[in-house]
């Protein structure tokens, strides 16, 4: 068995109004901009919801899938796109690239700011962003940030798309399978190149091992735990040859 699930649990934004029509999180709404450019007819009120044509958009998140939207929003026609990001430009783990490219499309980018309320009646109408700063780094040696008192400012919104990043879903509790042994991040321990879990004949590779990361590291490691398994098997298949014990244990029994 291989594992292969991704990392498709999406992180969660908690903040007062998160509940707000018009608040979408990324991957729904990169899914329906991709359906609506293949052709596809969306339900009407899909077709309100996810389409940011002639809307303010605020996209919060700094990673690649925040890139595709703020770039997809461009292109449905936003009167305005905004990304928010807690850190800075230096420690934004999206692509330089993609930042470049975007800002040449007019995206405008709020750096060192993080949601703190959304506001509206039903339906977002403004978002109401902390200043940060960046403190001391944390256990993975980036820089923490941190609010700064008293320093709020407010940005007026149609649409807000979260992209906060992806994480394991709990694979022990959804596969009931209390021995498979996971990081504390969730994702499948593996045993070096071999990609085997904890369990024999469990295979892991992908997302679900490194974290959310690139489709080409993914093929990779399925390629990777293609052959693995492909060992595994021929191990099995192969008769274990037999120890000298075994061979005069054989011939008293003959005798």
């Amino acid at each position: 068995m291989l594992i292969a699930t991704g990392t498709y649990q999406a992180r969660e934004l908690k903040a007062p109004g998160v509940g707000l029509g018009n608040i979408v999180p990324a991957l729904p709404y990169l899914i329906r901009a991709n359906r609506t450019d293949l052709g596809d007819k969306l339900p009407a009120t899909d077709s309100s919801r996810f389409n940011a044509k002639d809307k303010r958009v605020v996209v919060i998140g700094g990673g690649d899938t925040a890139m595709d939207c703020v770039r997809t929003a461009t292109r449905q026609g936003a009167s305005s796109v905004t990304c928010l990001y807690r850190r800075d430009r230096q420690n934004m783990p999206g692509s330089a690239r993609e930042v470049m490219n975007a800002e040449e499309e007019g995206v405008v980018f709020n750096w060192l700011s993080a949601p703190e309320a959304f506001l509206g009646r039903r339906v977002v109408s403004a978002v109401r962003a902390s200043k940060m700063r960046l403190g001391p780094a944390d256990a993975t040696g980036r820089r923490s940030p941190e609010p700064i008192p008293d320093q709020s400012h407010s940005l007026e919104a149609d649409l807000v798309i979260q992209a906060l990043g992806f994480e394991a879903e709990d694979l022990v509790s959804a596969f009931d399978a209390p021995d498979l042994l996971t990081t504390s991040w969730g994702t499948v321990k593996t045993s070096g190149p071999s990609l085997e879990t904890s369990l024999d004949g469990v295979f892991a590779a992908g997302d679900i091992v490194r974290g959310a990361s690139l489709v080409v590291w993914a093929v990779r490691d399925g390629q990777d735990a293609a052959a693995a398994i492909d060992r595994y098997l021929k191990d099995k298949r192969t008769p274990k040859p037999h120890s000298a014990d075994d061979q005069s244990l054989a011939l008293e029994t003959v005798s």
